[in-house]
């Protein structure tokens, strides 16, 4: 299950992933939330907080989550990974010198954290 986190500011697109993760989740949730953020601001900075395995994703989702990540590759700015599962936060780190825009990963305890850093101001302006 996939549900958008609404404390952020409006150039944050941020979810929470518990449990299993369907393509059309993945779809109707974060990649319309993702498009709005990049529509409205022309940059996106993201959050995420994995509160699953990522074997949970369906293969559908895992497509979607990479179409997104291609659609937008230019207008990522700051992306915030926040999990305990550890392989996850190291290649993302390794990840982090591939794309556009910085990535921080955080532990589930390091939330409040990352919020506050992903929620900073947009390089471009906001």
């Amino acid at each position: 299950m996939v549900e958008l986190l609404n404390d952020f500011p409006g150039h944050v697109a941020a979810y929470a992933a518990r449990g299993a993760v369907s393509k059309e989740e993945y779809r109707s949730v974060v990649m319309r939330r993702v498009d709005e953020v990049a529509k409205r601001y022309g940059h996106i900075n993201f959050l995420v907080r994995l509160e699953t395995d990522m074997g949970n994703y369906s293969i559908g989702a895992f497509l979607e989550y990479l179409k997104v990540s291609f659609e937008h590759f230019l207008k990522w700015e700051r992306m915030a990974i926040v999990t305990d599962e550890k392989w996850v936060r190291t290649a993302y780190k390794i990840l982090s010198s591939l794309v556009h825009g910085e990535i921080r990963t955080y532990p589930l305890t390091g939330f409040l954290e990352a919020k506050a850093w992903v929620s900073g101001p947009m390089k471009t302006g906001d």
